[in-house]
């Protein structure tokens, strides 16, 4: 596993169990809540708090663990492809199996470190308290897997701005945008056909998954051939992550290039454009929201990606980006000179990128 899948997969460890502990004290206080009020409560659950804690720690953390592996597997690759219904479904019988794991090995240590002897494994997770938190980790998965496709639908960092209204009335912020755009797509799409085309760029922006998570990528929008994607500026010059991103997602493409002429008979070419500036940030719609971005930035961008094709160039960034940008060793900028700009009153000096 690369240094960026360890990271993710980090990530995703330590928020699986800290929402499953959470849900374990949830499930295990409401269900113990006023049971010592009850007659001889003591020979159906030897109360002891400090016990209480403990068995749902490892309640949380054998629930926890095991749903962020499992997670992380199908998350990858052909899996993650496949239908939402096929997904939840797969996912659900996993949950299952995940929590009558989860209730034995609490079973096992409870009997064996507990001293809780008069209780049977086989009694203790076929019990009525062990349906009732299959059912309860079932909401729970489920509510976790919803979130998921909304976050996959408009990315991590935007769903929670919407649900703190971050961008309720609109704001200013400085951004890194990258076009990405694939060459020669109307001659790829004439050739292949529009359902054929359409498979293809499916293909190739579920490749751009990898840079996404590698780069701390925003997403802004998916527009035919073309992603754009954006960086608040402190992450975009973090590791050079605005420029990386590009050779990621390249690399990623060379490294199915087998899939790729097999399927469809040559192997996608991306060509981006880079630049950076003050943009209004506001959520737009009432039905559908979004968030959207205002400025000439985006303009630029676009267009400076628009020349990659006239210099041979597969990644062109302005001269504001390179001024700013703290150049790693690996990287060699050839000045293009000042071009004029459909739009701009001023030449804009742009610099095409290659590594070294």
């Amino acid at each position: 596993m690369k240094t960026s899948g360890i990271s993710n997969f980090l990530k995703l460890l330590v928020s699986a169990v800290t929402t499953w502990v959470f849900a374990a004290f949830l499930f295990g206080f409401t269900r113990v809540w006023g049971i010592e009020t009850l007659p001889a409560f003591e020979r159906v659950l030897p109360f002891d708090l400090s016990r209480l804690l403990i068995q749902l720690m490892i309640l949380g953390l054998a629930t926890g663990i095991p749903f962020a592996i499992v997670d992380f597997i199908l998350n990858h690759g052909w899996f993650n492809r496949q239908k939402y219904w096929f997904i939840i479904l797969v996912k659900t019988v996993i949950q299952v199996v995940i929590a009558v794991f989860s209730v034995s090995i609490l079973a096992f240590v409870s009997t064996n470190f507990f001293e809780m002897t008069t209780v049977n494994i086989i009694d203790f997770v076929l019990s009525p308290n062990t349906l009732l938190w299959i059912i309860f980790s079932g909401i729970v998965s489920s509510i976790i897997y919803f979130l998921q496709v909304i976050r996959t639908k408009v990315g991590s960092r935007i769903l929670i701005n919407l649900l703190l209204g971050k961008y309720h009335k609109p704001r200013v912020e400085s951004r890194i945008f990258m076009f990405l755009d694939m060459k020669d797509s109307t001659t790829h799409a004439e050739n292949l056909g529009h359902v054929r085309f359409s498979t293809l760029i499916q293909d190739s922006f579920s490749d751009l998954t990898n840079a996404i998570l590698a780069h701390k990528v925003e997403v802004y929008q998916y527009v035919g051939d073309e992603a754009v994607l954006t960086w608040r500026i402190d992450e975009g010059f973090e590791n050079a992550n605005c420029m990386l991103a590009y050779y990621t997602f390249k690399n990623t493409l060379k490294k199915r290039a087998h899939y790729y002429e097999n399927k469809y008979g040559f192997l996608p070419f991306f060509k981006a454009g880079v630049h950076l500036g003050e943009v209004t940030v506001s959520e737009v719609g009432i039905i559908k929201k979004e968030i959207a971005y205002h400025s000439d930035v985006l303009n630029t961008a676009a267009r400076i990606q628009g020349k990659c094709n006239e210099f041979n160039a597969e990644l062109l960034v302005s001269e504001d980006l390179k001024i700013r940008l703290e150049r790693p060793s690996f990287f060699n900028f050839q000045l293009i000179g000042g071009i004029s700009l459909k739009g701009k009153g001023n030449p804009v000096n742009i610099f095409k990128v290659t590594l070294t």
